[in-house]
């Protein structure tokens, strides 16, 4: 009985040694880039038993700050950093290159809008689909919070921002509805016949319609060659001095032929295309 019992405590001091053995890297940021790095970390992490990647989608900012603060080893971004977040101690690395589509309902009639359209959709100009060719239906706007890397690209690009005391700041309607996720704009979009949202272009599917923008249908083929214009990079950030071997080591499987092979599979743009 005794000899049973040294066995099992034998046994469960085995188990938690491989469990406190196991090292954590903590990869935090854009929910659009976590979108593709959770399932590198998945198959990362089974060759590389011995890591543990752990991969928080709280927004490009905050994947910034965590980063600069030493609360992540890895941030992941969905857009440039801006002049204040630039830190001469801070690597940037570009690991894909990304669309941004704006989707409707699948029952919506309208397939195409311009620019101008879409700036004034976000606006509060239009506010009935009848104004783009489409039913007599009122619009349901929807954007994503203020910390999404998604929403900075959008408004940027759209030039839905406005100076105020020497900052860039949204322009957007304020009745606009405001949500946190790529996952949360697709659901509400599904669901209603009058909304209109925008997401990652890796993140569209069958439950919703994407449209062209411009004439120009929103594709990896149109995003590679330059004709589909609203894009953004997915950027992992470290700190070269401090970052561990193990933390190191992901981003470069990341950026190598393997997890390069997997971006472009999951409907990314690879920024070392193979």
């Amino acid at each position: 009985m005794l000899s049973r019992a040294t066995t099992l405590c034998a046994i469960f001091a085995g188990l938690a040694f491989s469990v406190h053995a196991k090292e954590t890297v903590t990869v935090t940021g854009s929910t659009s880039v976590s979108h593709v790095v959770e399932v590198l970390a998945e198959t990362y992490s089974q060759a590389n038993k011995e890591t543990f990647i752990a991969v928080q989608g709280v927004g490009s900012s905050a994947g910034i700050s965590a980063v600069k603060q030493d609360a992540a080893d890895i941030g992941m971004s969905s857009r440039y950093l801006k002049t204040a977040e630039i830190n001469p101690d801070i690597q940037t690395v570009t690991i894909a290159h990304d669309g941004i589509a704006l989707v409707v309902n699948k029952n919506n009639p309208v397939t195409n809008l311009t620019k101008e359209q879409v700036s004034k959709i976000y606006h509060g100009e239009i506010t009935n689909w009848n104004q783009v060719g489409g039913a007599d239906l009122k619009m349901a706007v929807v954007s994503r919070e203020n910390a999404s890397g998604s929403r900075f690209s959008f408004e940027d690009f759209m030039g839905l921002t406005q100076q105020v005391a020497g900052q860039m700041v949204s322009d957007i309607n304020p009745q606009v509805l405001v949500v946190n996720t790529n996952g949360t704009v697709k659901s509400l979009v599904s669901r209603n016949t009058n909304a209109i949202g925008y997401i990652s272009l890796g993140s569209v599917d069958d439950s919703i319609k994407a449209l062209a923008f411009d004439g120009v249908e929103p594709n990896l083929a149109n995003l590679e060659s330059g004709q589909y214009k609203i894009s953004r990079p997915f950027l992992m950030l470290y700190k070269e001095k401090k970052i561990a071997d193990n933390a190191k080591a992901f981003v470069d499987y990341v950026v190598s032929d393997n997890g390069q092979t997997i971006i472009e599979k999951r409907g990314y743009l690879a920024a070392n295309p193979q």
